[in-house]
């Protein structure tokens, strides 16, 4: 797909997906819709479509390079190569045990770090076929101010995403 028309996907996906989170207007049966249509084929245009029976998932996963610290203090530092307003997938070389609790701070341009506590849903290691070793979090306990942060990142990576 051409560039212009993801970038016109994401100036059209990008305020959707907000009034989806904060409701105000609520979306409309037709607005929920096209936001499912958009966050479908940017999915895809990100290489994130899900196996074949599985649905898609609620929300747009977006490939970041952002800075994240992690660990039980934060201690190891490395990139978070997707994120969503649910979670994200952190690379690492030895990722932590599925179930474990992790402390993680995002880094964006312009935005102070963001302190989130996560549970460990999946690991890959060094040596699978399946993508790149790290793991996956679900962030947990979310308060409406860490929401509103992380959804400025995604909605910037989601537009320099668009324009690379």
């Amino acid at each position: 797909m051409p560039k212009q028309r993801i970038a016109e996907f994401v100036s059209e996906f990008i305020p959707l997906n907000q009034r989806r989170l904060n409701g105000n207007p609520a979306l409309s049966v037709l607005e929920l819709d096209r936001w499912s249509d958009l966050r479908d084929h940017l999915a895809y245009e990100f290489g994130h479509s899900p196996p074949i029976g599985a649905s898609q998932p609620r929300q747009l996963r977006v490939p970041t390079q952002l800075k994240v610290r992690y660990g039980t203090e934060t201690s190891e530092s490395t990139t978070i190569e997707n994120l969503s307003e649910g979670g994200g997938f952190v690379c690492c070389a030895q990722p932590p045990a599925p179930q474990t609790s992790v402390q993680l701070e995002l880094e964006a341009e312009g935005e102070l770090p963001l302190r989130l506590d996560g549970l460990v849903i999946h690991a890959r290691e060094y040596d699978n076929l399946d993508g790149p070793a790290g793991f996956g979090v679900a962030f947990q306990d979310l308060q409406v101010e860490d929401l509103v942060t992380l959804t400025r990142m995604i909605d910037a990576a989601l537009t320099r995403s668009s324009e690379d």
